[in-house]
């Protein structure tokens, strides 16, 4: 049997279209894993900041726990020192914030570390903190806080 130039060339047009679809299979399944993994290495790197931060305030924790409650009864070098703690916790989760912002992390991540942060900011001590130093972040960050 001979083949015509018009068979052959339908041929190879359908194994081009096949091979395209398996191309594109595998590009998507490609870029999917590596979402994954972005996504995986987001909220370990984020773990690991909560780690740090969580050891800050262990560590402090009678002058945390004091300034949370009310944060001017703290003398001027006890104050200092909470107000740093407050920093580093509001910067643990503005990087929360950014992560969710650029899809690096799920809706799920970032509403625990939204109701953290809610829980956080309805002690007065800590709100009065946060207050005296919210324009250090940005708009975004600090209007998100607004609407709760």
């Amino acid at each position: 049997m001979s083949w015509s130039l018009e068979q052959i060339t339908a041929v190879a047009t359908v194994a081009g279209v096949f091979g395209g679809l398996i191309s594109v299979y595998f590009l998507v399944h490609e870029v999917r894993r590596n979402a994954q993994a972005i996504e995986g290495a987001t909220v370990q790197s984020l773990m690991s900041f909560e780690k740090d931060v969580f050891l800050m305030l262990g560590a402090n924790a009678k002058l945390y726990l004091r300034g949370r409650a009310d944060a001017s009864k703290l003398s001027a070098d006890d104050k200092y020192k909470f107000d740093k703690l407050v920093v580093a916790q509001m910067s643990l989760f503005y990087s929360a914030f950014v992560q969710y912002e650029q899809k690096l992390i799920d809706d799920e991540v970032w509403v625990a570390y939204h109701n953290a942060l809610k829980r956080d900011l309805a002690a007065p001590g800590f709100l009065a903190s946060w207050q005296a130093t919210e324009t250090t972040y940005p708009k975004s960050f600090r209007q998100m806080i607004e609407k709760g």
